[in-house]
Order: structure tokens, then C-alpha cells, then sequence
């Protein structure tokens, strides 16, 4: 007599329903509606939009949950984590990354994406950005880092934007949200200023629709930075190191 090999059951699949809804809660994040670090509507309200039950809507939030996208705190409610399934694995990947990879990762992406954005950056994309560098200018001349970092940021991120590279983008999305941290890390004891000008030597180099200057402009300035951070790592760890031959 022969065993017939028992057939392993398939796990359950989603309803049509709540794939549907899934959907519809990854449209509005997607789409900026609930931006990253926002809160969802309360439950009632989604269950109002939606026309569906509460075990259904349940269940699509939870899948999100589990994706990364969606954060559920006791107590205080849903928020957003990641606007695209990828960027929340991407993040969780880089939770704690040494800044040294990640200012490799951005130059590798950003100084590819300024080629590209000398050829298919919009004329509102290069004037976004010289708004940007005139509000970088002011804070840098002040000494404010605490107004620099986040409109460095802005800088960096419409640069990879005006590439108009969908996978570029979505590589260097969570990246971005690290911009502002490597910013603050990084600076050195040269001027502010100084950081600056490098941005404006890339828009520069993007106005004038040279891909080549664009490239090297943005790979010299990550390039400076990804030094200055290398040498002031290695002055922190010898000095630890001294202190603890003095201990």
C-alpha cells in the first residue's frame, strides 16, 4: 500500500476586500495625503470613507502594520512610517548604519542624480532649488544649523527628484529621511558657507545643462564630507583609545 503524500494547505489568502483596502490606505499615503510621520484618521472615519466593516478595515491597517508602513501606538493611534513597502524595509535596514555608509550610498545615488538632473530638470525644479540655496545662504551667514540642515536637505532631495529617475527616487527615499541626521554629524569646522557654495556650484552646473560638471560638482562635495567624517572618526577613536591607555 502507498503513503499518498498529504498536500500542504495554502495560507490563507486576503479578501478581495481588504486587498481593496490595502490598496486605497496605500493611494492616500503614496499620494502625500497622510504624509510620513502624520496620523490616520480615526477609525470611524475610515470606516465611513470606505463603506466596510471594522474587522476588514482591521485587517488592512494590520497588514500595513506589518509591512512597516503603519505604526500603531497604544493609546495614541495609527501613524504613518513609510510611504512605500520598500522605503520601510529600506529603513529598518539602515536603523543604526554607521554614517560612513551612508553618506558612500548617498554620493554613489546623488552625484547620478545630478547628471540626469542637468538633462530632464524642469525650469520650476531649478528655481525651487535657487530658493532653496537663497533661504541656505541666510542660514549659513547666521551660523544657524538648526535652520541649514533641514533646507541642506530639501536641496539634496529636489536634486534627485529633478532626475526624474522613479527608481533613483524611491532608492534614495529612506535615505532622505537621514539627510538632515548626516547634515548636523557631518559638519565640519569649515564654514557653513562654504556648504553652500558646493550646492550652488551643483545647480549651477544643472542650470546650465552639464551633466558632466553636475556629476563631479556633487561627487567632490559628498567626497569632502565622507573625508571630514572619516577623519573626525578616526581623531574620536584615538582619542578614546588615549584615554584609556591613561586610565
Amino acid at each position: 500500500m502507498t503513503n499518498t503524500p498529504q498536500k500542504v494547505p495554502s495560507p490563507p489568502r486576503k479578501s478581495a476586500l481588504v486587498q481593496q483596502v490595502i490598496e486605497n490606505l496605500k493611494y492616500s499615503i503614496g499620494t502625500g495625503r497622510w504624509p510620513v510621520g502624520s496620523k490616520l484618521p480615526l477609525e470611524a472615519e475610515l470606516l465611513e470613507e470606505y463603506q466596510v466593516s471594522r474587522v476588514t478595515l482591521r485587517q488592512a491597517v494590520q497588514a500595513l502594520v506589518h509591512v512597516g508602513m503603519l505604526e500603531t501606538i497604544q493609546g495614541s493611534g495609527t501613524f504613518v512610517r513609510a510611504s512605500h513597502e520598500l522605503d520601510a524595509v529600506l529603513a529598518r535596514f539602515l536603523d543604526g548604519e554607521e554614517l560612513r555608509h551612508l553618506l558612500e550610498a548617498r554620493l554613489a545615488i546623488e552625484a547620478q542624480a545630478a547628471e540626469l538632473a542637468a538633462a530632464h530638470a524642469t525650469s520650476e525644479e531649478i528655481d525651487e532649488l535657487a530658493e532653496v540655496l537663497t533661504q541656505s545662504h541666510s542660514a549659513a551667514a547666521s551660523g544657524d544649523i538648526d535652520a541649514l540642515a533641514p533646507l541642506s536637505a530639501r536641496f539634496h532631495r529636489g536634486v534627485v527628484l529633478a532626475a526624474h529617475n522613479p527608481v533613483l527616487a524611491q532608492l534614495y527615499s529612506p535615505l532622505a529621511d537621514d539627510t538632515e541626521y548626516t547634515i548636523r554629524d557631518s559638519t565640519s569646522p569649515r564654514p557653513m558657507t562654504s556648504f553652500v557654495d558646493e550646492h550652488n556650484m551643483i545647480l549651477e552646473a544643472i542650470s546650465r545643462r552639464d551633466g558632466e560638471t553636475a556629476f563631479a560638482a556633487a561627487r567632490s562635495h559628498l567626497g569632502d564630507v565622507l573625508r571630514e567624517q572619516a577623519e573626525r572618526s578616526q581623531y574620536e577613536t584615538e582619542s578614546s583609545a588615549n584615554d584609556s591607555d591613561v586610565r
